[in-house]
């Protein structure tokens, strides 16, 4: 795992951890990841596909029209744009916590020495490393563990796929944006979040193993449901999830009205009432699952 691009993908949280605070009243959606997006002033449709951040390489799937729709696009929007060089010298930037704090001050000594070795097992280096990361950013050092063998990457595989099409990669916000997002979550709820993780890593893997199963069902509902029985809480639906959707209402339009664009998103942010897929409605497009 590339510590340098990898990390950044601790939207798993986003999924395994998040929910949303008007759940109850979502609206149903069709069982579908690929969505397209028309109407307003757009002059030809665009695509909207959910991805999940990590996945075992043997749950990996695309589907026929995910990959008619990716080859129709002329430009690949990821959250972040991951083909750029300068993404991990951002990040390593942005990571640290503020005001001097560090994981050690925030664990306990049994939760810290059990994510060291943790880490060491999966990055081959100690926790010493990351030490001033924020607790999201230092679970995404450990994300292996909850990945039965080889480990895939829907955002990496685009950008490969966007690559060997030479089409253009793009971003939805930059490092420091989504970092920041993160940071408005305290670091010690962020740090509770970490140590439940650690203090029962067998049941989150079970809990992270029927996540994968609702979204190879393509169940985007149902795993807002899920997501919201799986909890990390009200701060971080409100800052994971609901702000940055509704910044990223606006920044679809205007690189959907350039031309025929695939934006591809973290799963759990299509469904629910502050769901991109409700509030791009509410903005006025027509959005229909591809199924």
């Amino acid at each position: 795992m590339n510590t340098l691009k990898h990390p950044l993908l601790a939207g798993l949280t986003l999924l395994l951890a998040v929910g949303c605070l008007t759940a109850q009243q979502s609206p149903k959606l069709a069982n579908s990841l690929l969505w397209k997006i028309e109407g307003k002033d757009l002059e030809t449709p665009s695509y909207l596909y959910g991805t999940i951040h990590v996945i075992s390489q043997s749950d990996f799937f695309l589907t026929d029209a995910t990959k008619a729709a990716f080859d129709e696009s002329q430009e690949i929007v990821l959250e972040l744009d991951m083909d750029d060089p300068q993404m991990g010298a951002q990040m390593m930037q942005q990571a640290g916590m503020k005001d001097g704090q560090t994981l050690d001050k925030l664990l306990a000594e049994e939760d810290y020495q059990h994510l060291d070795s943790l880490v060491q097992k999966n990055m081959g280096m100690g926790i010493a490393m990351f030490n001033n990361w924020q607790p999201i950013l230092a679970f995404s050092l450990i994300v292996q563990e909850f990945i039965d063998g080889q480990m895939g990457s829907y955002e990496m595989s685009f950008v490969q796929m966007a690559q060997g099409a030479e089409k253009e990669i793009t971003g939805l916000e930059t490092v420091a944006e989504q970092i920041a997002a993160m940071g408005n979550i305290s670091y010690e709820a962020q740090a509770d979040y970490l140590a439940e993780q650690l203090d029962d890593l067998e049941s989150n893997r079970e809990l992270f193993r029927e996540m994968v199963d609702l979204y190879k069902q393509q169940k985007i509902t149902d795993l807002e449901t899920y997501i919201v029985e799986s909890s990390g809480g009200d701060a971080f639906a409100e800052h994971l999830l609901k702000d940055r959707n509704e910044k990223w209402v606006d920044r679809i339009h205007n690189k959907a009205k350039e031309g025929t664009i695939f934006f591809a998103v973290g799963a759990g942010h299509l469904a629910g009432e502050n769901g991109v897929i409700n509030l791009m409605r509410k903005a006025g497009f027509t959005v229909t699952a591809v199924e």
